[in-house]
């Protein structure tokens, strides 16, 4: 029998978070999956573990191969699976009990969709919830602030929407934990690469959010565990090395999805929306460490002189939806409309 759900579970050195992963997994309200647990030579442990797991759980196999980093180690896994949905379970992190029914459910209720998305669940080290972080991915982040009302709600976010919000920098799915996937998404924008280290997953997201329908479910979420060993924790975000990465990731997926975008799309991309996109980056960079009197002298001086990118950076600050609009006004002139869609309340229901 072909199993629902896939889960992958790539791994290195994280014995100490296993028992909760696995427990999490054994544990969810959907149980036709299988477990796939890929595991790059670990030194702590954690291998003898996993195939103790493995001798009592029918569902998991496991096996050992090179460290490809994170994230290309996740394709080892992905390249097994068998089920009609794939869910990436990294291995320091956690979900809902219901995670993976709701959104294998949503889905299922709509074939249009190849993502469904769930809300984020930051924790620390010891499992407990990061009220910072959380309030920041609630209020703050891309997903919030391009959602406008819609963000609590369930909703479908019509490609390339998604996509387009990652020409800021920063990509809606802050965790992969986030995200059940249709595994023939695969067969169309490829699997994950770690040539751009631990970042890369920006460009896989891109790539999807490029050219897939995305589902949010509001009603249940994904576990993001920060600590210091977890694999983004060395990354330089504020650096000219990220920056170039994030110009590099962009332009790659791009072209590597660009046969399946509006021929309207790609050309807004080629000719304009990635150039005026990478001036703001810029431009927020640039103004980032500014306090806050000499920020706001700042943003007006460069709109008065002529900067696109501080006119477009003022009106979002008024209008507190950070790119959205401009992204909404890039769509219309290419003639794609209604990019974020309420699920209608019967259909709500039936998936809850």
């Amino acid at each position: 029998m072909v199993p629902k759900v896939s889960i992958c579970v790539p791994n290195l050195n994280t014995r100490p978070f296993l028992p909760e992963r696995f427990r999490t997994i054994q544990e969810q309200t959907l149980q036709d999956w299988e477990l796939l647990i890929y595991d790059s030579y670990s030194e702590d442990g954690a291998w003898t573990y996993i195939q103790d797991f493995v001798a009592a759980e029918p569902r998991a196999r496991c096996w050992q191969g090179p460290r490809e980093g994170t994230p290309g180690s996740w394709s080892a896994c992905i390249r097994e699976a068998q089920g009609e949905y794939v869910y990436i379970a990294t291995s320091d992190d956690t979900m809902a009990p219901d995670c993976l029914e709701k959104l294998a459910a949503a889905l299922d209720a709509h074939p249009e969709c190849a993502l469904a998305h769930c809300q984020l669940r930051p924790i620390d080290e010891k499992g407990n919830v990061r009220d910072d972080l959380a309030g920041w991915w609630t209020e703050h982040s891309v997903f919030a602030s391009s959602s406008g009302p819609l963000r609590n709600m369930l909703h479908i976010r019509k490609a390339p929407y998604d996509g387009l919000l990652h020409l800021l920098g920063e990509s809606p799915y802050i965790s992969i934990t986030e995200l059940l996937i249709r595994r023939s998404l695969f067969e169309r924008v490829g699997l994950f690469s770690s040539e751009w280290g631990s970042v890369g997953d920006f460009n896989w997201n891109m790539r999807a959010g490029l050219i897939a329908n995305t589902i949010h479910v509001p009603d249940t979420w994904g576990g993001w565990r920060c600590h210091p060993g977890q694999a983004t924790a060395g990354a330089a975000l504020q650096s000219d090395g990220h920056f170039s990465k994030i110009d590099g990731m962009i332009d790659h997926a791009i072209g590597a999805v660009g046969q399946h975008l509006r021929p309207e799309v790609r050309a807004g991309l080629q000719k304009k929306w990635v150039a005026e996109a990478r001036a703001l980056r810029m431009f927020e960079r640039e103004l980032g460490p500014k306090r806050p009197p000499v920020r706001e002298a700042f943003v007006l001086w460069q709109a008065v002189t002529g900067s696109a990118a501080a006119r477009i950076h003022a009106s979002a600050s008024l209008r507190q939806r950070p790119f959205a609009d401009l992204i909404a006004q890039w769509l219309s002139t290419a003639g794609v409309e209604s990019t974020l869609v309420p699920v209608p309340s019967t259909t709500a229901a039936a998936i809850a």
